[in-house]
């Protein structure tokens, strides 16, 4: 089976029986990708105890799940965007998104391929187009990688730079990558990043490593709030 097809199934397993029209088996490998990470973050949510709903732009319970496939404001109307909201006991409510931008430190924006913010925050920037949400109010950022061939090690020092304009003392920001890089794997360690490699639905390991990491991050949340 295509590693295409393994993605989309592990994604139903999350999705259920949703109508997903922007990814299917036909869709761009790295789109479901993204979309996978998106799936892996709610799963560690609800493995917190957490528990979760598809809600779009408009605030409406989608029919559909349409989710971005290429960057964009989190307040875009071009679409009704899906996204997650993500709600733990007694706890500040937050959303996860697929493909949005972040404003950084030096008041550039950012893509985050997958991003946990606070709903408070996604609220505001819906409410006010234009204003991107701040890197402060973002627990966890992703930067996905979908290649067929060894990840660049140009790709591995743009995550540097990403990383330095939005860092969060409480959150993490992660690469995560399908396949292996060895100099993109030495120069993130040693600046002690977030680094998820060979992470495909079959390898177990990682997977339960990634969605760990996840899960600490939210743990960290609930006792801080």
């Amino acid at each position: 089976m295509p590693v295409e097809d393994d993605i989309l199934m592990a994604i139903r397993n999350v999705f259920g029986h949703a109508t997903i029209p922007t990814h299917t088996s036909s869709s761009d490998a790295s789109d479901l990708y993204e979309l996978y990470i998106f799936s892996l973050a709610i799963e560690a949510a609800v493995e917190e105890g957490a528990s979760f709903e598809f809600r779009d732009v408009n605030d409406n319970i989608p029919a559909t799940l349409c989710f971005r496939t290429s960057p964009g404001d989190i307040a875009s109307r071009r679409h009704a965007y899906t996204h997650a909201v993500i709600r733990f006991p007694n706890k500040p409510v937050l959303e996860c998104h697929v493909g949005i931008y972040v404003g950084g430190q030096s008041e550039v924006a950012h893509e985050c391929d997958v991003a946990v913010l606070y709903q408070t925050e996604a609220a505001t920037c819906r409410q006010n187009p234009g204003i991107l949400p701040r890197h402060h109010k973002v627990l966890i950022a992703t930067e996905c990688k979908f290649h067929t061939g060894n990840v660049k090690l140009g790709l591995g020092r743009g995550f540097l730079g990403l990383v330095a304009d939005i860092q969060y003392r409480y959150g993490e920001r992660y690469f995560v990558m399908n396949t292996g890089s060895d100099s993109v794997a030495k120069l993130l360690f040693k600046h002690k990043k977030k680094l998820s490699h060979d992470l495909v639905p079959n390898r177990v390991g990682e997977i339960t490593k990634l969605r760990s990491s996840f899960r600490e991050v939210f743990d960290s949340f609930k006792i801080r709030n």
